[in-house]
Formats: C-alpha cells, sequence, structure tokens
C-alpha cells in the first residue's frame, strides 16, 4: 500500500513523522490517488506519541484537512492555466447536472459521499465559484476528520487496552464500507436519473477525450 511506504519514510523521526505522512496521504488523496486517509487516520491518532491527545487530534484534522484542499487547489490552478478538452469539458459539466447537488455545495458533499473525483478540477470546469467552493471543501474536510478522529480516540476510554486494535479495525472497516455504499447508492440513483441518450452522450464524450 502507498501509505505503508509514506509512513515507512518518516516514521523514524516520531509524531512529527506521522504528521509528515499524514500530510502527503492526504494531499495524495486530493489528487484522488487511492491512498485510504479515513484508515490512516484512525491508525495514526490512537497511536502513542507522547502529545496530549486533544492537541495530537486537532494537529491530524488540521494538517489533513489543509493537505487534501491544497492539492486540490493546485489542481484547480493547473486546470485553470493548461486547460482542458472541450469535450472532457462538457462531459464533466453534464455529469454534476445529474447529481442532487451540482454548485459548490458539491465539494463539500464529496467529502462525504465521494461521487466527483478530481475535486479542483470541477471547480475549475464547471463555472463554480472558486472562493465558496473551497470555503464548502474545508468545512466538510473538517467535519468528516473531526468525526473519524474522535471516534477514534474515545475507543481507549471505551475499550480494554486488549480490544482497542480489532474495534480500530471495525472502525477502519465500517468508514470504508459505508464510504463505498454512500458512493454507490449515489452513483445507482444518477444512472437512473439518465436517459439512455443522455448516457451515450457521456460515453462518446468519454471516448472523445481520451483520443484527445
Amino acid at each position: 500500500m502507498i501509505g505503508d511506504e509514506i509512513i515507512g519514510l518518516f516514521e523514524a523521526i516520531g509524531a512529527l513523522g506521522l504528521v509528515i505522512s499524514f500530510a502527503i496521504i492526504s494531499f495524495l488523496d486530493g489528487f484522488a490517488i487511492p491512498t485510504l486517509p479515513e484508515a490512516w487516520l484512525i491508525l495514526i491518532a490512537i497511536s502513542d506519541t507522547g502529545v496530549p491527545k486533544p492537541i495530537w487530534a486537532l494537529t491530524l484534522i488540521l494538517v489533513g484537512t489543509s493537505a487534501a484542499v491544497s492539492a486540490q487547489a493546485l489542481l484547480y490552478c493547473t486546470i485553470k492555466r493548461v486547460g482542458l478538452p472541450r469535450r472532457l469539458k462538457g462531459w464533466m459539466t453534464r455529469y454534476t447536472k445529474f447529481l442532487i447537488v451540482s454548485d459548490e455545495k458539491l465539494a463539500f458533499m464529496n467529502w462525504l459521499a465521494p461521487v466527483v473525483p478530481f475535486t479542483g478540477a470541477f471547480i475549475a470546469v464547471c463555472g463554480w465559484r472558486a472562493r465558496r467552493a473551497f470555503i464548502y471543501s474545508i468545512m466538510g474536510g473538517l467535519i468528516k476528520m473531526t468525526i473519524i478522529v474522535g471516534i477514534a480516540v474515545a475507543f481507549p476510554l471505551i475499550f480494554s487496552p486488549d480490544m482497542v486494535a480489532d474495534a480500530s479495525l471495525v472502525l477502519i472497516l465500517a468508514v470504508l464500507g459505508l464510504s463505498l455504499t454512500i458512493t454507490y447508492l449515489r452513483r445507482r440513483m444518477l444512472s437512473k436519473k439518465m436517459t439512455p441518450e443522455d448516457a451515450s452522450k457521456c460515453q462518446l464524450d468519454d471516448h472523445d477525450a481520451k483520443t484527445l
């Protein structure tokens, strides 16, 4: 796994290494590279680093959110400067219109139910107000990571030391399972809303974009 390799590079410097590792993991996730940041957030949050738990939890929340949103912002600036093929931009715009939320609020919702990859690219292409979209994205990241960290930090208070590892594994699987389920349900709802003609247009545009 990518996360294992990243943490292996920095684990020798202790708590700072874990923070740096999680920042990189979250940054890569902002580019839609599958690094499973939720799972690593739980494992790092319950690590015994010697840092007071409230400070450790707040640090992870702020670092993780900042890194992910920074990746989105970098992608946004790159797309704004370089651009994308016209057909691909048309496909992206039509795709968001089929979603329940299709404006800047999608940057917030995507933290809870990731239905669009490359959030920064969608902000650049779909005509969203960038400042508002990134504010929503920051809010979504802070809320999601606060919930995950809050539950993880509470584990040692609820469970015995022997059960913390098992409980953490259950939480990781639950978070990943819930994310996949929500994403599947949202995409299924999307497919029902699309007409066969719309679907064929999207497939055609996607094929054309790949050939450009």
